[in-house]
């Protein structure tokens, strides 16, 4: 019997008449800011697909809808507030336990495809992030049981005490890894899912010009596969656009000339354009760009030349089409990106690449996220400690 004549049963926060109130609301809570997240993300989609707020919010409702399923596992046998913590703390558990063998098995495969890369492309610390990241994520899931092997054998530290506050502190910190490591994961689908979106998608058929991305040509000048990829995409959509409405596409190849290429990487894929039989007046080569940025930038001060609120294209790569839109809007560019298919081990790095990105460039939306699941994991235990001592 509590001092406000509340009843409950087993213990202090045990349960009792009416308190099932508050689960429910819990309930109507996520699942209204999940409706606000997902009216969110698809009115910032429609807008603009390349931006990495897209990810974050997509990160988000991931999360929140798993921690919505994980409330609606608990009412199926409500016995109180106590039963439903330690049921959230067992599933949150019980959800990083069995990620576990698959987290491994993607820092294997993400240490593998990185390894195939550095082979491929040479090295750098660009190419490493899948192997740093790869060992960073399967240490990060192993902390939690790090965590409980020190301390049960710890003389320091007395977590085996059912009444002492030393072993809170453990379920607290065991809590905030699982459910940090859960949000991290579910950002990180986030952005595969967006990345793979963003790939497969298909520009509007309205476009005026179509921007091709140049990358390292061969020695006698001509394209390298994954180049002629880039082209041929670009092709490939001129051909559907004039399919559907006729309209006719200009083509801007972009990128200068390397230290050890005889030309410049514009005019080889302006040659080969001139040899799949494309008219020579719907070529405007811009040849001074290094890098992607450039490339954007330059083509863009070309088009605007030629045409004011003209309607833009760019073909590149799958696994580039993201990054070179979020660099366009970076420059206030409304521009739409075509992907080109390429070898599968090159996924892997722009996967991780976007997902850093995402966390640096939403740093302040994650920041909060990540202490409110600090804070709401010290007030689910001092709940279920005081349950224990009243």
């Amino acid at each position: 019997m509590h001092k406000f004549n509340i009843i409950t049963c087993n213990n202090y926060f045990g349960n009792s008449k009416g308190s099932i109130v508050i689960p429910i609301s819990i309930i109507i809570l996520l699942t209204y800011i999940i409706y606000i997240l997902i009216k969110q993300y698809i009115k910032n989609f429609h807008e603009n697909i390349y931006q990495y707020k897209n990810i974050t919010y997509l990160g988000m409702i991931i999360f929140l809808i798993f921690t919505l399923c994980s409330q609606l596992f608990t009412m199926i046998e409500y016995k109180g507030i106590i039963h439903t913590i330690e049921t959230t703390i067992e599933l949150c558990s019980s959800f990083s336990t069995f990620l576990l063998p698959v987290a491994f098995i993607t820092s294997i495969f993400t240490i593998i495809g990185n390894i195939v890369l550095i082979k491929k492309e040479g090295f750098s610390f660009k190419n490493m992030l899948g192997i740093i990241l790869g060992i960073s994520f399967y240490l990060i899931m192993l902390l939690p049981l790090l965590l409980n092997n020190i301390l049960q054998s710890a003389t320091w530290i007395d977590v085996h005490n059912q009444h002492g506050i030393a072993l809170y502190i453990q379920n607290f910190l065991e809590l905030t890894i699982y459910i940090i490591i859960a949000y991290l994961e579910c950002i990180l689908i986030g952005t595969i899912i967006l990345g793979l979106k963003t790939a497969k998608h298909i520009p509007a058929f309205n476009k005026d010009f179509m921007i091709i991305l140049g990358c390292k040509i061969k020695k006698d000048g001509t394209l390298t596969n994954l180049l002629k990829c880039r082209v041929d995409k670009a092709l490939e959509f001129k051909d559907m656009q004039e399919h559907q409405t006729g309209k006719r596409l200009i083509f801007i190849p972009s990128g200068g000339q390397g230290k050890d290429e005889v030309i410049s990487e514009a005019s080889a894929i302006k040659n080969y354009l001139l040899e799949k039989g494309i008219n020579n007046d719907d070529i405007i080569i811009e040849d001074k760009s290094k890098n992607t940025y450039e490339n954007i930038k330059f083509s863009c001060k070309i088009i605007s030349s030629k045409k004011k609120n003209a309607n833009i294209a760019f073909s590149t790569t799958n696994y580039h089409v993201f990054r070179t839109g979020i660099i366009a809007n970076d420059l206030n560019v409304n521009v739409e990106g075509i992907g080109a298919k390429t070898k599968t081990y090159f996924w892997i790095n722009a996967f991780i690449r976007e997902f850093i990105a995402t966390l640096f460039s939403e740093k302040k939306k994650h920041i909060f996220v990540i202490s409110l699941i600090i804070i709401i994991a010290v007030f689910m235990i001092i709940i279920l400690y005081l349950s224990n001592i009243a």
